[in-house]
């Protein structure tokens, strides 16, 4: 798949944005033909789309799609779309429409955030409130989700896909409900006149929300698809295998790079899909809906010998130099089929990772092998009773003494602490305000005056405890990184945390029992549920390849990442709601879908607390955004 024409992107995009006039703007807003459209056309996109043999452009997916998207950020006066797809074009209509709200959410967020930092109430910018802030959250949250929304639009229409179009246009079209409510919300009275040109761009994304089919319309029709085939999973992970070079736009406001599937990650993913169907065979669905909680050393040491822990560290440390990519596709796939991946998961997803890029060689000789086989396994130090979304208040204390430091304290929340052989401890060991004299210890969990309490679950599940640190030595050997930077560390450890799939697959085991026990002979009624599953989770996958790519290349995305799990959460979060929607549709629910549900039900109210507070990550975003 061939990458974009970055100077024709920004020669198109200056020439629309130059001709783009508030006037024009208007008289398109009032139904008339907007003037500069001749200077548009004679640039050639009309032919974008026309190979090169028959005197056209031959513009590839993705640089259609950007100049579609650069035409939507200047409020898409024009029939752009319609120029270069005509009418019965196959699905081209519905991808360039797409680009184009995704244009218009970008520069309806821009005018937001310009407002809001702007006027002033009670003595303070309205950005300052913190309502406001996360309102401006969510809106940055579904701008982007609608960015990569574009990248899988693209995938769809370069690898002939229109389901994956579908998908497309189903979630870019709720984003742009979303943000114009939002825009018009935070504009306050001012935004609804018709003086003020937030209208210009809102009314072109209620527009366009409806061109070539509306989410409520795709919902339904994806939901009857994937319903026939019988999977929620199959359904969303049937892609071209492409690779368009994790490609991205510079003039992107948010980093989610386009990754599509290729030949040897599809084949990697058939791998593990086998592997599982072995390993799971009778696992009941109710005991997988747990998949976060199931500790199996006996599974963790077979992942291990197959070579899928420790996959993108150097073989030197035990690792496969595999790409984070690759790790990617695993990761899916075990969460998905809800196996039991709690007694490594820490320790892979970013013990290790820690340790790789901060421990001295003697740690990493030490641990990371372990590891990789799936024999070690850690626990995070991290919340304590007054520290848990406000983690730099935390009290847990470690005196230097002879040797090493004395520890003191306690942890609370730490998942798997009474199976863990290691905590990687965030404590003070010196002196400053919050964020300072904080680092991190390796501490052993057999320590002497180290003491585990187990705190019970929903469930009345052992899956939670209190780790309590009465004096605990630990060897000057211990300090993980440099002592004092504890809280760089651990930032950019929380990427890692926040980035990835298990922040939207975690509750999927349910889905896929309410599919199966509903069936091709659903009712129509249970479509468009289905479907819009299937849209957000197609493009949630998106958004985390475009933070494995960007992982991969050394970035630190905090702000793409805590959008992934604030999105991921909302997503999870409603797969129960919408199980309990459909159950009367299903004449005789299965008993394990209804066992399911029940375990579901009960993870559920989690899944927007661990990683960090859908708040507290509402916060990071605006901070993001330059609004705190």
């Amino acid at each position: 798949m061939a990458g974009m024409d970055a100077v024709l992107i920004d020669q198109m995009s200056r020439l629309l944005a130059r001709e783009a006039t508030e006037h024009r703007l208007r008289q398109a807003r009032a139904g008339q033909a907007a003037d500069g459209w001749a200077e548009i056309e004679a640039a050639g996109v009309a032919l974008a789309l026309v190979p090169e043999a028959k005197g056209g452009l031959g513009l590839d997916a993705m640089t259609v799609l950007a100049i579609a998207r650069a035409h939507g950020r200047v409020g898409a006066p024009w029939p752009l779309a319609a120029a270069m797809a005509p009418v019965g074009d196959g699905p081209w209509g519905a991808a360039l429409a797409s680009a184009e709200i995704a244009g218009l959410c970008e520069t309806a967020l821009a005018m937001t955030l310009d407002w809001t930092q702007t006027r002033q109430q009670f003595g303070k910018p309205l950005a300052k409130n913190q309502a406001v802030q996360h309102g401006l959250a969510q809106m940055a949250a579904e701008t982007a989700a609608a960015g990569a929304a574009v990248g899988l639009a693209a995938l769809g229409c370069q690898g002939g896909q229109p389901a994956l179009v579908a998908a497309a246009k189903a979630r870019t079209s709720e984003a742009a409900g979303i943000v114009a409510a939002l825009a018009h919300q935070l504009h306050g009275a001012i935004g609804v006149t018709a003086d003020h040109r937030l209208a210009l761009f809102t009314r072109a994304l209620w527009h366009r929300r409806d061109a070539h089919g509306s989410e409520h319309a795709h919902h339904a029709a994806i939901g009857a698809t994937l319903l026939a085939g019988g999977s929620l999973w199959e359904h969303v992970c049937d892609e071209p295998l492409l690779d368009p070079g994790t490609s991205t736009s510079s003039a992107d406001r948010f980093r989610f790079p386009l990754v599509g599937e290729t030949a040897a990650r599809a084949a990697l993913r058939a791998e593990v899909r086998a592997f599982l169907g072995d390993e799971l065979a009778g696992l009941p669905a109710e005991v997988r809906a747990h998949s976060w909680n199931g500790h199996s050393p006996d599974f963790s040491r077979k992942l291990g010998q197959r070579g899928w822990l420790g996959m993108t560290w150097p073989k030197a440390h035990g690792g496969h130099e595999r790409s984070a990519l690759d790790r990617l596709v695993v990761i899916e796939e075990l969460l998905a089929a809800g196996a039991p991946v709690a007694a490594h998961w820490i320790a892979d997803r970013q013990t290790g990772p820690l340790i790789l890029k901060h421990g001295t060689p003697a740690q990493q000789a030490a641990i990371l092998p372990a590891i990789a086989r799936g024999e070690y396994f850690a626990c995070i130090g991290m919340s304590e009773a007054g520290a848990g979304s406000d983690l730099a208040a935390l009290a847990t204390s470690a005196q230097a003494v002879e040797g090493g430091w004395r520890v003191s304290g306690t942890k609370l929340w730490t998942t798997y602490a009474h199976k863990a052989h290691a905590m990687l401890l965030l404590c003070r060991t010196g002196q400053g305000q919050r964020h300072e004299g904080l680092s991190q210890l390796l501490v052993p969990m057999d320590s002497p005056g180290l003491s585990v309490r187990p705190i019970i679950d929903l469930m009345g599940e052992h899956h939670f405890n209190e780790v309590h640190f009465d004096d605990v030595f630990v060897g000057r050997e211990a300090l993980v990184g440099r002592e004092g930077n504890g809280w760089a560390q651990v930032m950019s450890e929380l990427a890692y945390e926040r980035s990835g799939p298990e922040r939207f697959l975690s509750t999927l085991v349910l889905a896929e029992e309410l599919v199966r026990a509903l069936g091709p002979a659903a009712p129509a009624a249970a479509h468009a549920p289905i479907g819009r599953l299937a849209a957000h989770l197609m493009v949630l996958r998106q958004m985390a390849r475009g933070m494995a790519a960007l992982l991969e290349a050394g970035e630190d995305p905090a702000l793409e990442a805590a959008m992934v799990k604030d999105l991921g959460a909302t997503f999870e979060q409603s797969i129960p709601d919408v199980a309990r929607s459909l159950l009367p549709l299903i004449e005789q629910p299965p008993e394990s879908l209804l066992a399911t549900l029940d375990a579901t039900i009960h993870i559920a109210p989690m899944v927007s607390l661990r990683g960090g507070t859908r708040e507290i990550l509402r916060g990071i975003i605006a901070r993001g955004l330059g609004v705190r």
